[in-house]
């Protein structure tokens, strides 16, 4: 399309106005997601006692010394399970641990009950 012409083609859209339209400019709105704050607290609560706990656990161990070695529980995957299967994956997930963790799974899974997942917590 070489015409010679130094300018590139153009395409102009003409619109059609309509006196009896008042146009306003779109305001545009925040999207936020909004938690039940009573309930997000008391995960992040559980949350931290969490990590005190299995850094407590795996305190002096020897095959564990970096923080990213020491394992992590995805609450919203344990609360998927039932109570059987929540205490099996427990003892999975610390099976590595040479501390006895019999009782922080026996006080982790009695803090689960009536906790509800993350998805569970927003606002309808």
């Amino acid at each position: 399309m070489a015409t010679g012409n130094s300018h590139p083609a153009q395409v102009t859209f003409l619109t059609v106005e309509k006196p009896e339209e008042d146009v306003t400019p779109k305001k545009h709105g925040k999207l936020t997601v909004k938690y039940n704050r009573k309930e997000l607290q008391r995960r992040i609560k559980l949350e931290e006692w969490i990590d005190t706990q299995i850094q407590e656990l795996y305190l002096n161990q020897e095959d564990l010394r970096d923080e990213a070695a020491e394992p992590e529980i995805d609450i919203d995957d344990i609360l998927d399970l039932s109570y059987e299967e929540q205490k099996s994956r427990l003892q999975d997930i610390l099976q590595e641990c040479s501390r006895p963790t019999e009782e922080f799974t026996m006080e982790l899974l009695e803090r689960l009950k009536g906790l509800r997942k993350l998805s569970d917590l927003q606002h309808k």
